[in-house]
């Protein structure tokens, strides 16, 4: 048997070439399949075996065992010398230590064994091969054999499975790693038994040993090679930038975030400068052992942008051990570098970051300031509220004018959908409900109103049915941005400008009371004096036109003129009383018109003729390409708007000239238009908003020394609005006077409310 086996002996250079082979394998094969196929291959050759096989044990990608080396948890790493079938049924196979693998796995010794089957235990007719008795002698064997307790013939096999090749010869040898933990085992077979020698041993211990190696350092090759793919990807997935440079100044390794940062800038005008401040200055600061920390650098981009950076840099200096030729370098001056001078130049571009301080600074302080003038407009008694856009939506409002609405009106909302939410009317001066369109607050804000809108008339009406009088004062303001005085406005950003005004509400409940007070008393004075008048008018008329007869006593001259002045004086005071009668007409709401077709032109040219009549030093034309235009209107109380304003034309021109009266027709709307122009003293622009109310004159009237009520201009307006038409003037102080009266021409016509704007 000696003689058969070693015959098949390899010469000694082809044992030493096969382990050429494997060693040289073990340094280059990274593959831990091909490797371990190639020592399985390299140990039958060696040994002559007909069957090897390695079997692993489940390791963690750290190098730890995820199993304990006790019971089937090995698998089958490789093997040689099996069909496909028997490998197939190997890997299978529960593996682990029991029988004569249990010292391999267990205790991580080698076993040698001339005739498997010589060792087969013999279980009793009442047992199993697989009992639990069969695996525990078959464990005590191994254990006793290796501790020197047991020989090898004594040690039990469990058996051959079904399908399983037939080995006599087996030799098997532990994988230990570092630790001396069984990291699995290299198995060989063979039919025939006496196949394997202790030589034949010490080359597989050898083996399994290299092969235990060759897995350590494919192992760890595995996990350095994770560990710097993670480096990297976590290098390259820093926001900042990060570049390693050294002492001779240049860039060892940057990441992606660096990279592109100076490639931009090496493209840029000064961006030399800029890389200089950004990276090499810092690196070589920190290299001269200076301490560089949070240095904020400044670049200018291009002319429109510059960005901000926060740099720090430290020095990294390398274990004496890694320095070599590889890292030793010499300067210009013949001076060796020290090996190891690195500076790690780490730059964070706080641009942004900067930016949004800067804004939540400047959001603070425009808070604080939003926060001192609501106190203070909440201090306020009167009504204060500021709106933006062609719907007035509301930005802020005082607790004033929380208490006049009687409502909470919400910041962003729409001042129609307030309105309406909260059951809330508006009515004008003259007892009408006004739309919201009409309101002095939707005024001020649409695009063809450019001024202020003053001492406009309105009164809320509240679901309970109370009513508050008020006088609005709306002005429109340039502000290009109102985000800042609200959070809540911040949703509500515009991409085009909008318009923004002030409003301001007076309760004018007090004044409007005085104000009924005075109406009384004034329809009872005018009353009690239309009697008196009329008798003495009519007794100095009598005394006039008998003396012009010649019947009775003849008059003086001064007596004839004192009565031509009571005539005078009583015609004027009847006038003043039929105003005081019409005024608490209207005031009381029965003032009634009689409409009926009239021409206006007509209607024009008598007053403008009876006007004209009345004067010497000025000039009355009128111009119009219509030669009749037929309206519904009172032509009576038409009329006297047009003696109102003809007169007042000629009154406030005391040096004379020419006066200007002209009609024109417009068709959408069908409208027709009726301008009165002056070149006498004006109105003042202060006073111009005041000008169509009760008693109002002008103060420049009153100097120059004109006569007048101030009632006239009121009823003119309340009159042309009772038509549905609507009554304005554009005025210079100094340069005279335009008023317009607007009128419909058939079906009703909505008027843009009770003031109109001085400019137009």
């Amino acid at each position: 048997m000696e003689g058969n086996r070693g015959s098949r002996l390899l010469p000694a250079t082809e044992r030493i070439a096969a382990l050429s082979r494997v060693s040289a394998a073990l340094m280059d094969e990274l593959n831990e399949e091909r490797l371990l196929h190639l020592i399985a291959e390299t140990a039958c050759e060696l040994t002559g075996a007909m069957f090897a096989a390695f079997t692993l044990r489940p390791m963690s990608g750290e190098g730890q065992p995820l199993v304990p080396s006790e019971g089937h948890l090995f698998y089958l790493a490789a093997v040689v010398g099996a069909t496909p079938k028997q490998e197939a049924l190997f890997r299978q196979m529960p593996l682990g230590g029991e029988g004569l693998l249990a010292p391999i796995f267990r205790h991580g010794v080698s076993v040698l064994v001339s005739d498997a089957l010589a060792f087969l235990h013999k279980p009793d007719s009442s047992q199993n091969t697989t009992s639990t008795a069969s695996r525990t002698a078959a464990r005590q064997a191994a254990f006793a054999y290796v501790h020197g307790q047991l020989p090898k013939e004594d040690l039990r096999s469990m058996g051959i499975p079904h399908g399983h090749p037939v080995v006599r010869s087996f030799l098997g040898a532990p994988l230990l790693d570092h630790s001396r933990q069984v990291r699995g085992g290299l198995l060989l077979g063979h039919t025939e038994p006496n196949q394997f020698t202790q030589e034949d041993e010490v080359v597989l211990v050898g083996l399994a040993t290299q092969a235990a190696v060759a897995l350590e350092n494919a192992h760890l090759y595995r996990a350095a090679q994770m560990r710097a793919q993670e480096v990297d990807r976590i290098f390259e997935s820093i926001v900042d930038g990060v570049t390693l440079i050294d002492d001779f100044g240049d860039i060892l390794r940057e990441n992606s975030t660096a990279r592109l940062l100076r490639e931009a800038l090496t493209e840029s005008p000064g961006g030399e400068r800029a890389i200089e401040e950004l990276l090499f200055a810092p690196a070589q600061r920190t290299l001269n052992d200076e301490a560089v920390q949070d240095i904020t650098v400044i670049i200018n981009v291009d002319e429109n942008e510059t960005r901000e950076y926060l740099v720090n840099a430290s020095p990294l200096r390398l274990p004496p051990a890694l320095s070599g030729p590889l890292v030793d370098r010499e300067d210009p001056t013949g001076n060796v570098s020290q090996a190891g001078s690195r500076a790690v130049v780490v730059w964070h571009d706080i641009t942004e970051a900067r930016r949004l301080l800067n804004e939540r600074r400047e959001h603070a302080e425009t808070e604080a300031s939003r926060a001192l003038l609501q106190l203070i407009l909440d201090e306020l008694p009167t009504s204060v509220y500021l709106v933006r856009g062609h719907d007035a939506r509301l930005v802020l409002a005082n607790r004033a004018a929380t208490r006049m609405w009687g409502a909470v009106w919400q910041i962003g909302q729409p001042m129609h959908e307030f309105l309406t939410e909260n059951g809330l009317r508006v009515f004008g001066a003259n007892g009408r409900p006004l739309v919201t369109e009409q309101l002095a607050t939707r005024l001020v804000v649409q695009d063809d109103m450019s001024v202020t809108i003053r001492q406009h008339q309105e009164t809320i009406r509240h679901p309970d049915g109370t009513t508050l009088p008020l006088l609005v004062n709306a002005v429109k303001l340039t502000i290009p941005n109102l985000d800042g005085l609200s959070a809540q406005t911040a949703t509500q950003q515009r991409a085009k400008w909008e318009p923004v005004a002030v409003v301001v509400h007076q309760d004018v409940t007090a004044l409007k009371e005085a104000e009924q007070l005075k109406d009384e008393f004034l329809s009872v004075a005018a009353h009690e004096l239309r009697n008196p008048l009329l008798v003495l008018k009519g007794y100095a008329q009598m005394l006039l036109l008998q003396s012009a007869r010649g019947k009775g006593s003849a008059l003086a001259e001064w007596q004839a003129e004192a009565l031509r002045e009571i005539d005078l004086a009583t015609q004027r005071l009847d006038e003043l009383t039929e105003d005081l009668f019409d005024v608490t007409r209207l005031q009381a709401g029965q003032l009634v018109l009689h409409d009926e077709p009239t021409d206006l032109v007509a209607l024009t040219r008598r007053v403008v003729k009876r006007q004209q009549m009345t004067t010497d030093r000025h000039e009355i034309s009128l111009s119009t390409i219509l030669p009749h235009i037929v309206l519904s209107l009172d032509a009576g109380r038409m009329e006297q708007v047009l003696s109102n304003l003809i007169g007042n034309a000629i009154k406030y021109s005391p040096r004379g000239g020419p006066i200007n009266v002209s009609i024109h027709k417009e068709d959408d709307p069908e409208i027709a238009v009726l301008s009165i122009r002056d070149h006498g003293i004006g109105i003042p622009e202060d006073q111009q908003a005041r000008i169509f109310s009760r008693f109002a004159r002008a103060d420049n009237a009153l100097a120059s020394g004109v006569g007048g009520t101030g009632l006239g201009l009121y009823l003119s307006r309340e009159l042309v609005e009772r038509h549905g038409g609507h009554l304005w003037f554009g005025s210079t102080e100094g340069q005279g006077s335009t008023f317009f009266i607007m009128l419909p021409v058939g079906g009703e016509y909505a008027s843009y409310g009770n003031d109109a704007p001085s400019s137009l």
